[in-house]
């Protein structure tokens, strides 16, 4: 049974999964590395996976996107076990489509703080963007 998620923590885990968006901690293998959980694994959009280890040795050298995401849902999976989910889209440079997806993580809090443990990325059909 999933449990109310607090507003408070709804939006610490925004900041969290935005910060993983922003270049400098794209870049950072050690910001990345304080921020997902060791066994941490991610299925990507185009059903590829990939872990912490993966994560680490390719992303920072990647050029980043420009992103955008909205609609942020929280809900308590156990006492230590959050799950965003919300809406995204991006483009990988100025000229190219924007692609639309609807992402959903899994965040564990241990001694270290709230780490994200699981991301999934699935392509979804175009949505109105909310430029806020």
């Amino acid at each position: 049974m999933t449990q109310k998620i607090t507003q408070e923590l709804l939006d610490e885990l925004i900041s969290l999964e935005r910060q993983l968006l922003e270049p400098n901690v794209r870049e950072s293998k050690e910001r990345l590395s304080v921020m997902l959980d060791d066994d941490f694994y991610e299925i990507s959009a185009n059903g590829l996976l990939f872990n912490k280890r993966h994560v680490l040795s390719r992303l920072p050298s990647e050029k980043v996107p420009q992103f955008y995401n909205q609609d942020f849902r929280g809900q308590m999976l156990a006492e230590n076990i959050a799950q965003l989910t919300y809406q995204a889209a991006y483009r990988r440079n100025a000229y190219s489509n924007l692609q639309y997806s609807l992402r959903m993580s899994i965040w564990r809090k241990n001694t270290v703080g709230w780490q994200l443990l699981f991301h999934q990325g699935t392509p979804s059909p175009e949505f109105i963007l909310n430029y806020d």
